[in-house]
C-alpha cells in the first residue's frame, strides 16, 4: 500500500488528468493508494468520486487526528467475505483467544528486548481455558495494566505519569501512544474495506456506532511495535515537549505532526507486508 500524507492547513485538493494536486505538490494516481488529509481541506466531489473511482482510499482527520472519515468507492466488494464473516462468529471466542495471545507474547517479547522480564505463564494459561469474550477481555486488561507498569519506565518521567490514558491523552507519551494508534487504525480500515471485509464485524471488540471493531482486533497485534516507536522517538530526541500543546487533553501540534511523518511512513512500510499476511491468516480462519 502506497500512502500519502497532506497536512497543511486551508489545502486545496484536486484533480487533474490522472494525478492529484495539493497546493504545489503534484500526486499521480499510480503512485497513491491511501491518501491522508490533515486539517481542513477544500475538495469537491466529482474530485472525491475520480480519486475513489481509481482505487484510491481517503482518510480525513481533524487537526487533533482523533478523529475520522474514509471515502472509498462503492463498488460492491466480496459478498461471499462479508457472509463468512457473519458465519466465523460462532467461533469469536476461539478467534478472540488467537488475537489476545499474540498480543501478550509479542508485548512480552518487546519488553524483554529493553531488559525487562514479565512472566506470561499465568495469562496464558487463564487464557487457554476461558470460555466467553467477557474473561478473555478481563485476562487482556489486567495484562494490559501490568505491561504498563513496566513500559513507562523506558520513557523519560518528563513525558508521562505512569499510565496509559486515553480520550483524552493526559501526557506527551500518551498522545503519541494514541496518535499512532489511531492513524494506524484507520490505515487497517482501509485495507479491510479494499480486500471486502465489512470491519464491523469482529470477534474481540464489540462494535459500537461508528466503530470499526475488527480494526481494532487487528491493531491489537501491533501496538507494541508502536510502543517501540514511541521509546525511540523520545530517546533519540525526534520529539520534545514543545511539539504538544493542552487543549482538554494533551495533543500533538502541526509541527509535531510533521516531525513523525518519516516515522510514520517507514512504520507502514514495516508493518504492511506483516498486515497482509495477518489479513491472509484471519481469512483463512474463517
Amino acid at each position: 500500500m502506497k500512502i500519502s500524507i497532506i497536512d497543511k492547513k486551508d489545502i486545496d485538493i484536486s484533480v487533474e488528468n490522472s494525478t492529484i494536486k495539493c497546493d504545489d505538490i503534484k500526486l499521480p494516481f499510480k503512485l497513491v493508494d491511501t491518501l491522508i488529509v490533515v486539517n481542513s481541506a477544500k475538495i469537491y466531489s466529482k474530485d472525491i468520486i475520480k480519486i475513489a473511482d481509481n482505487g484510491i482510499n481517503v482518510i480525513f482527520l481533524n487537526s487533533y487526528s482523533n478523529k475520522s472519515a474514509i471515502i472509498q468507492s462503492t463498488n460492491p466488494k466480496s459478498a461471499d467475505l462479508k457472509l463468512k464473516q457473519y458465519n466465523a462468529l460462532e467461533k469469536r471466542v476461539e478467534i478472540a483467544k488467537y488475537i489476545i495471545q499474540e498480543k501478550i507474547l509479542r508485548h512480552a517479547i518487546q519488553l524483554k528486548e529493553n531488559g525487562i522480564d514479565l512472566d506470561t505463564t499465568d495469562y496464558i494459561d487463564t487464557l487457554h481455558v476461558a470460555n466467553n469474550i467477557e474473561t478473555i477481555l478481563g485476562i487482556e486488561g489486567s495484562f494490559a495494566r501490568e505491561y504498563f507498569k513496566h513500559y513507562f519506565r523506558l520513557i523519560p518521567l518528563k513525558f508521562h505519569k505512569s499510565k496509559r490514558t486515553k480520550r483524552p491523552p493526559l501526557d506527551p507519551a500518551n498522545a503519541l501512544l494514541s496518535y499512532f494508534y489511531f492513524m494506524l487504525y484507520n490505515i487497517i480500515s482501509t485495507k479491510l474495506i479494499s480486500y471486502g471485509f465489512e470491519p464491523s464485524i469482529s470477534y474481540l471488540h464489540t462494535p459500537f456506532r461508528d466503530h470499526m471493531a475488527l480494526s481494532s482486533d487487528l491493531l491489537e497485534l501491533y501496538r507494541e511495535q508502536i510502543n517501540q516507536l514511541v521509546i525511540s522517538l523520545f530517546k533519540e530526541k525526534v520529539i520534545n515537549i514543545n511539539h504538544f500543546q493542552k487543549r482538554g487533553g494533551v495533543y500533538l501540534k502541526y509541527d509535531g505532526k510533521k516531525a513523525l511523518h518519516r516515522s510514520l511512513m517507514e512504520l507502514w512500510q514495516k508493518l504492511d507486508p506483516k498486515i497482509n499476511a495477518e489479513i491472509a491468516n484471519l481469512k483463512a480462519m474463517l
